[in-house]
């Protein structure tokens, strides 16, 4: 016994060395990985045009961030009281919009997880002028941090944003009637383990083999760079030219990255699976995410709507809604079939 450990401590010794030798050359490796992806993220064009005619209700999408982002809904965090006061505006809202009713009771999915309080999602639908064709699913979180040692975290970016900006696209796509059928799912728990996303599989709410892709929005008014990155499209790469359209006639820098392994990009930040579109990924569903880098009110309690920057939110809005616009004209199916 005293040899074979002997043996192994010398086995571990030499492994150690050979870790220490190759570790500086790994971390020029990633810095210069890092560097490449930064500049190749840089390279892409920025803003081209300022002007344009809104086709977004902005005071509308105004009124629902700033409620949603407001001291009385503190935060938005399951089991806390602005939480219950979200779920209450958000089935007022659901039905305001027509949307037709999606969940397991009207437009709601209750759920209930372990050891954290019962979530609530909110899904409705516009059913699309081709029967036929998969539905694309739109998401994003209206938890939040909430209450945490007597100082609330509004989470106004982080996601009141992407909640309202959901829901002004509902109000343009019931005037305006989609190919594909559009669900609409305002989801719970996201910052407590994406429970909401997760539990409209396991609760059989959605069928993966019926969706032909998720959009997901998670933080959209705030970048001093004006940048709205695109996530996805390293996976699924019949998306790059659709969108990249985009780029070309833009109202805000969208940028596409922040979806490649650090095998690829370094220490860039990978956020493929960063939110709620990372359960869809999981399901093989399709997905493109939409947000903004990361600021110093992130996840504080400084991330209140007097700090978002209005209009670049409204123009990164309306170039959401141009993406989809593209996307609802083009084959889905196709999209899947290349990603198989």
């Amino acid at each position: 016994m005293a040899l074979w450990f002997r043996r192994v401590g010398q086995l571990l010794a030499v492994g150690v060395v050979f870790a220490a030798t190759l570790w500086p050359f790994y971390q020029v490796g990633q810095q210069q990985l890092t560097r490449a992806e930064q500049a190749r993220i840089d390279a892409q064009p920025g803003i081209s045009r300022s002007s344009y005619q809104p086709r977004l209700d902005q005071l509308q999408q105004t009124a629902d961030f700033s409620t949603l982002a407001s001291s009385e809904m503190a935060g938005r965090r399951p089991g806390q009281p602005g939480s219950e006061l979200a779920r209450l505006f958000l089935q007022r809202r659901f039905t305001e919009l027509g949307l037709i009713p999606a969940g397991t009771d009207g437009f709601t999915q209750r759920y209930q997880t372990d050891g954290q309080s019962d979530g609530v999602n909110f899904v409705g639908k516009i059913n699309g002028t081709d029967p036929q064709l998969p539905a694309i699913v739109l998401t994003a979180h209206y938890d939040h941090v909430g209450v945490h040692h007597n100082r609330v975290y509004p989470g106004a970016d982080d996601n009141a944003s992407g909640v309202a900006a959901i829901l002004a696209l509902a109000a343009y796509f019931q005037a305006h009637p989609p190919r594909h059928s559009l669900i609409f799912a305002a989801v719970d728990h996201e910052e407590q383990g994406m429970h909401g996303s997760k539990q409209l599989f396991a609760g059989k709410l959605l069928d993966p083999q019926q969706l032909a892709l998720n959009v997901n929005l998670d933080m959209l008014s705030r970048d001093t760079k004006a940048q709205l990155f695109a996530v996805g499209t390293y996976q699924h790469p019949a998306l790059l030219p659709l969108l990249q359209s985009l780029q070309q006639d833009s109202l805000v820098a969208l940028k596409f990255g922040h979806d490649r392994p650090a095998a690829v990009a370094g220490r860039v930040q990978d956020w493929s699976d960063a939110s709620d579109h990372g359960i869809f990924a999981k399901e093989g569903v399709p997905f493109v995410y939409f947000g903004v880098p990361d600021h110093p009110d992130y996840h504080q309690p400084t991330d209140t709507f007097e700090r978002v920057d209005l209009e670049f939110y409204h123009k990164v809005s309306d170039t959401i809604l141009s993406a989809l616009l593209l996307l609802d004209q083009a084959d889905m199916s196709t999209l899947r079939l290349k990603n198989n």
